[in-house]
């Protein structure tokens, strides 16, 4: 059950900040030596985080709708480009940068270079804009950095609100943004890894995919709330020295293994 807990937390803290789920997910249990749930528990957290951000962000959504805000089609449109490589590349995206005895160097490495281009987005004099300003080429592109996701260490809120501030959103705007985006997607990806649960159930019992769903929840929505009030008044500097710090690490420990 402490295996639970902990890749439970992780997961509701690491999806939302700009740091990767992805990579935690993949490095806790390397660099702890800890045991794999399983797929069963993976698909549990990930219905966790998706409920956290419909749980915040629904009246947002309500408002949206009943105001037939243009803001839901380029949320959509910007959705497809991330939903066509996890649909379609999911077996090769697993093969090649999760299952891969060189995962953890692919880790390290993304950390470092995307800590060093949200470092430069977040030093850009472009954060003027606000969501109500995301046009077609906009969303286009914050999409498209969505998809980069799919690499562990990019991290897809990390992409997304760096892509939001490149092109001109304020800090908590790119950030409103992202968890608007991510909102569709992770939904989707949460009810397509239950459905694989459903043709290969592990054997985590119902009680422990209960803790993940409620527990990734709780910190997902706690986290939410958290870095949109963080980025009004704060930059990304804080984010860009831990990944610099954890890639870092990373590298050495799989290095020192060789």
């Amino acid at each position: 059950m402490l295996v639970v807990v902990i890749l439970s937390i992780v997961q509701g803290l690491s999806e939302f900040l700009p740091i990767s789920s992805s990579a935690h997910l993949l490095i806790t249990p390397w660099l702890f030596n800890l045991a794999n749930p399983g797929l069963s528990f993976d698909a549990a957290i990930h219905l966790g985080t998706a409920a956290a951000l419909v749980i915040y962000f629904y009246r947002d959504f309500i408002k949206l709708f009943k105001a037939k805000s243009p803001l839901i089609k380029y949320i959509l449109i910007a959705t497809i480009p991330g939903a066509l490589i996890g649909f379609f590349g999911e077996r090769w995206i697993d093969s090649n940068f999760h299952e891969a005895s060189y995962a953890p160097l692919v880790v390290g490495i993304t950390m470092i270079i995307f800590s060093v281009v949200l470092y430069i987005a977040d030093k850009t004099d472009l954060q003027k804009i606000t969501t109500k300003n995301i046009g077609l080429k906009k969303s286009l592109f914050i999409g498209f950095a969505q998809a980069l996701a799919f690499i562990p260490g990019v991290s897809r809120s990390g992409a997304t609100i760096t892509a939001g501030l490149f092109m001109g959103l304020k800090r908590e705007e790119a950030a409103r943004f992202s968890f608007l985006l991510a909102t569709p997607i992770t939904i989707a990806a949460g009810a397509y890894k239950a459905l694989g649960v459903i043709t290969h159930p592990g054997d985590v019992s119902i009680l422990q995919l209960i803790v993940g769903i409620v527990i990734s929840a709780i910190v997902g929505i706690v986290v939410i709330k958290w870095l949109l009030g963080y980025l009004n008044r704060h930059t990304m500097e804080i984010f860009v020295i831990y990944r610099l710090i954890f890639g870092a690490v990373v590298i050495s420990v799989w290095l020192l293994q060789r």
